[in-house]
């Protein structure tokens, strides 16, 4: 169980690198070769930001739909059933 978690981990902080490595790379191109004016620059890192951020949510949800890792609420219900 520990190796899977291991794997599963590694593998979607790689995924989340990869994201936020080709995000970096998109938001340079675009700030440089269509000389946005400093707002546009902001709000487009703030919507690169928004997707790195949503992409976490769906990792964390993902992992515990995938039994990798417990919520609280599933070990409480589990207990709630055995009552």
């Amino acid at each position: 169980m520990n190796s899977q978690i291991k794997n599963k981990l590694i593998r979607e902080f790689s995924w989340l690198l990869g994201i936020i490595i080709v995000s970096a790379a998109l938001e340079y191109t675009i700030i440089e070769v269509f000389d946005l004016h400093p707002i546009l620059s902001v709000k487009v890192q703030g919507l690169i930001g928004l997707v790195v951020i949503a992409y976490i949510i769906r990792m964390i949800a993902r992992m515990g739909k995938q039994g990798v890792i417990a919520f609280e609420d599933d070990e409480q219900k589990k207990s709630d059933k055995r009552e």
